[in-house]
């Protein structure tokens, strides 16, 4: 599974969301218990995201207008939902992953941003207000990483770890400023990635509805 996590994050980081979603549900698709029945089986809910290209043929969909940018689209997913499986804890884990490699990705991006950037004849990156925004944000990289390797599997505690990356896309998005909101941006990538864990994880469980 760590193994697998990596992956995930890492293609997120390099290729971006949809590369990094679809290297999440390829790895969660080989559960024996979801054996020809695809990954979109393992959603706890009656939608899953998935990235554009990989939409079975004539599947039921929705489309957000920032998804259809990072080519992402949410599919229906009829039928009864068990609830607290292995599976959906394992979906969690690995869209966490590629929400962190997009963190990773989108703070490369910040970083460089505000190394261009200067006042007062300074890049704005060594500002100590800056520095210390862009420290924190590695810091909290690396504990939810580590509680998405090592957490259990209680789906309120998983929800938790995905609340917790809504507020550090936060934290990233506003490194870039004004730009961070405007729908063009790399950055709506971060909301993308929030929209995503909405349907692959019972976000009621963490006080936030999906």
């Amino acid at each position: 599974m760590t193994t697998l996590l990596h992956r995930a994050e890492r293609t997120a980081r390099q290729e971006g969301l949809a590369a990094g979603l679809a290297a999440a549900l390829s790895a969660l698709s080989e559960r024996p218990a979801l054996s020809g029945r695809g990954a979109a089986a393992a959603a706890p809910g009656p939608w899953a995201a998935l990235p554009a290209r990989d939409m079975p043929p004539g599947a039921r969909v929705r489309t957000h207008p920032l998804a259809d940018r990072e080519e992402i689209v949410f599919v229906a997913c009829p039928g009864p939902r068990p609830a607290g499986t292995p599976e959906q804890a394992e979906a969690a884990r690995l869209i966490a992953a590629v929400r962190l490699g997009i963190v990773r990705r989108l703070l490369d991006e910040a970083v460089e941003h505000l190394s261009e950037r200067t006042a007062g004849d300074e890049p704005l990156i060594r500002k100590q207000l800056i520095t210390g925004a862009v420290a924190d944000i590695i810091a909290e990289v690396e504990l939810l990483r580590e509680h998405a390797l090592t957490g259990d599997d209680d789906p309120e505690a998983l929800a938790d770890l995905h609340n917790r990356l809504d507020d550090l896309g936060w934290q990233v998005a506003k490194l870039f400023g004004a730009s961070g909101y405007i729908a063009d941006h790399p950055a709506r990538a971060l909301y993308v990635s929030a929209l995503v864990a909405n349907v692959w994880t019972d976000r009621q469980q963490g006080g936030q509805a999906a």
